[in-house]
């Protein structure tokens, strides 16, 4: 698997009720899709998509809807908080 496809960082559901997680996850999927994808794999209830965002917690970086992470400077590593 190429290393340019996927990044390992903490994904932080706090704000939706659940935990923080230590994922690797693609970075040319868009953050909407994304965010609907890590939810549904791990179980985390979802009540409204319109405002799909991630706010890096160590970066000042907000990302939604159809950006990507390839798209900013997201490294292994960071803590991306779903908002």
């Amino acid at each position: 698997m190429d290393k340019n496809t996927h990044m390992n960082v903490t994904v932080d559901f706090t704000n939706w009720g659940a935990s923080k997680y230590d994922l690797r996850i693609p970075v040319h999927q868009p953050i909407k899709a994304l965010i609907i994808n890590l939810a549904e794999t791990l179980k985390i209830e979802y009540k409204d998509l319109s405002k799909c965002t991630i706010k890096t917690t160590n970066k000042a970086i907000l990302l939604s809807d159809d950006d990507k992470l390839t798209n900013f400077q997201i490294a292994d590593g960071d803590i991306l908080e779903i908002l």
